[in-house]
């Protein structure tokens, strides 16, 4: 036995077997680097570890067969045994064993230094992520119900004091993605993840849910509801629930009331409000206006449904608004009268107050009916109350954004907009509401949105809309030309690729251009003012709105102060309206890509 010894470390055998053992395990770690950083599936790293293991039997094998002699690599069984050593193989592994040594101290010196720099940014215990429910229903035509779902458990969450829940922008960009668990945790910094997947059909529901925890990719709490669609509000509460006991969060009685509220307790009106969020979404987001009408009437049957439905009612309010003001780029002119109109927005405000569901929703109500009643300093009071109980809100600040805008005070419309873009979107104060008074009160500041905007793979229609007019009103007219490019054949908005083309031309000193253009324009267009405005026809333009300076339609009148070439001082009755209440806005100027005539 001690002879074999003796030949094994004199053949190098041990060495090799120490520098081949030290240097696997170096690439197996590097390895494993490589594979998180590239997402690589986990059989790679298996096969890897096998052929190192593999190889192990294999370079000890050499090490005995062939020996490294001053004539080069011969084998063993060749060399004399008085033949002397080459002493070169015995200084190449120490060196190789040596310099994989210190490699590996090193490394693990570093990571040593790294770990609690790492604990110490905490994944906070009571943290989770809530992903996108798949849709596995036979014709996958219901990803708008699992998008509802998610949401209104990822809300109720939210709602839990003492529990951090990652953002739905951050949660909904996993949708689809075959990154598994602990690696989306540690991008979104949670502690666990949620997910799970919807399947209906006809009038049956399946819902399955799993709580997991990062850490160890271990199911906390799984689940799968069976039942009809009548109970999906039961389902989406005990889903809730469930989390916030497995997670040990500490919520009294009225705190748990807030989590499971999903605004109604008719499941059919709750569907169908979710239907109208999705068109009201189309609306703002891509500028589809002929869904308009379509989300006044599921918003309607909501309420028909469950008259006490306040966030119904409220977007109703915001819809209702927009058919009330002639500068909406939603307004549609054709069907009831403006004084229809009007009775279908105060209802929808009244109701939306009588029903609130909390402080924050009754002062949003009577910040719309303060609107209408052009009370535009209480409107702003109430909006400040507003961001004072909700300050993570984007709604409030962006409503700041813009009421500070028509009052003229835009050092304050300027610090409300960041607020709102800091803050997390929500339905009707998308990037585009704040980019449109942003431009108005902070060019600077609007174009650093705009790169954001930009950045994104895929913006918005009405993003582009309104990242075209601030880049223009800022001077940066090729980067608004590339813009025109992107929106012309995305946009659902006739008017609204004319007028961006129109912008265009102006900007460029096209002027014939743009008055061919405007030809296209109907003459009873709602949006004929800017589209003067724009061409630099500003007689015309204070000449069309004349028919305005009544006290009947005064409202209509006012909504052209968003504008800050809109001279409220050229309509007697509405200044008059202003200076009452203290308003005293700066004069109007030109708008900066106007046609030079």
């Amino acid at each position: 036995m001690r002879g074999l010894i003796e030949e094994l470390r004199h053949r190098n055998v041990f060495r090799v077997g120490v520098a081949y053992i030290i240097a696997g395990w170096l690439i197996a770690q590097v390895a494993d680097l490589g594979a998180d950083a590239f997402n690589a599936p986990e059989w790679i790293m298996q096969m890897l570890i096998i052929l190192l293991l593999l190889g192990l039997p294999v370079a000890l094998f050499l090490a005995w067969a062939y020996e490294l002699t001053p004539e080069g690599m011969k084998k063993a069984d060749e060399v004399p045994a008085d033949a002397p050593k080459d002493p070169r193989a015995g200084r190449v592994l120490n060196l190789v064993i040596i310099v994989t040594l210190v490699v590996i101290v090193a490394w693990l010196g570093w990571d040593k230094v790294q770990g609690p720099g790492s604990a110490s940014i905490a994944v906070i215990e009571k943290s989770i992520a809530v992903l996108p429910f798949d849709d596995f229903s036979p014709d996958g035509d219901h990803s708008w119900f699992a998008d509802g779902l998610t949401e209104e458990i990822l809300n109720s969450l939210a709602r839990t004091a003492d529990l951090q829940v990652a953002s739905r922008t951050s949660s909904f960009a996993y949708r689809g993605t075959n990154a598994d668990i602990p690696a989306i945790a540690n991008d979104l910094g949670v502690a666990h993840v949620l997910e799970g997947s919807v399947r209906r059909a006809g009038d049956r529901l399946r819902v399955t849910a799993q709580l997991i925890r990062a850490a160890d990719d271990k199911h906390l709490w799984s689940e799968t509801f069976d039942g009809s669609n009548e109970d999906s509000i039961d389902i989406q509460e005990t889903i809730a629930i469930a989390i916030a006991n497995a997670l040990k969060t500490a919520m009294d009685p009225e705190e748990l009331e807030r989590m499971v509220s999903a605004g109604t307790r008719s499941v059919e009106a709750w569907e169908i409000y979710l239907r109208g969020l999705a068109r009201d979404h189309q609306i703002t987001q891509q500028m589809d206006i002929a869904n308009a009408t379509e989300a006044i009437d599921l918003f309607e049957q909501a309420v028909a449904i469950d008259p006490a439905f306040a966030d119904a009612h409220l977007m109703l309010a915001d819809l209702w608004q927009s058919q009330v003001d002639p500068t909406s780029t939603m307004y549609i002119r054709d069907g009831l009268s403006m004084t229809e109109r009007r009775e279908h927005y105060n209802a929808a405000v009244s109701a939306a107050v009588k029903y609130a569901r909390s402080e924050a929703t009754r002062l949003e109500a009577e910040m719309r009916a303060a609107d209408f009643d052009l009370r535009l300093m209480d409107q702003i009071a109430l909006a400040e109350q507003m961001a004072e109980l909700e300050p993570e809100r984007r709604q409030s600040w962006a409503w700041l954004n813009y009421l500070y805008i028509i009052v003229g005070d835009y050092d304050k419309s300027r610090d409300a907009g960041l607020k709102a873009w800091a803050a997390e979107p929500e339905p009707g104060t998308g990037n585009a509401t704040i980019i449109q008074s942003m431009h108005r009160a902070s060019l600077t500041e609007a174009v650093a949105m705009v790169d954001e905007v930009l950045a994104v793979p895929k913006p918005s229609v009405s993003e582009l809309y309104q990242s075209h007019r601030a880049l223009l009103a800022a001077g940066e007219i090729e980067r608004a030309a590339e813009l025109v490019t992107m929106y012309v054949p995305q946009s659902k908005d006739d008017e609204g690729i004319v007028m961006v083309q129109i912008r265009q031309a102006c900007a460029e000193g096209r002027v014939g251009d743009a008055d061919e253009l405007f030809t296209e324009i109907d003459p009873d267009s709602n949006t004929r003012w800017l589209f003067l405005k724009t061409l630099g026809r500003d007689v015309e333009a204070r000449e069309l709105l004349s028919a305005l300076e009544t006290p009947e339609s005064l409202y209509a009148l006012s909504a052209f102060l968003t504008y800050r070439s809109f001279e409220a001082r050229d309509f007697p009755l509405l200044w008059k309206t202003l200076t009452a209440q203290r308003i005293n806005r700066p004069e109007a100027r030109p708008l900066a890509y106007r046609c030079e005539r």
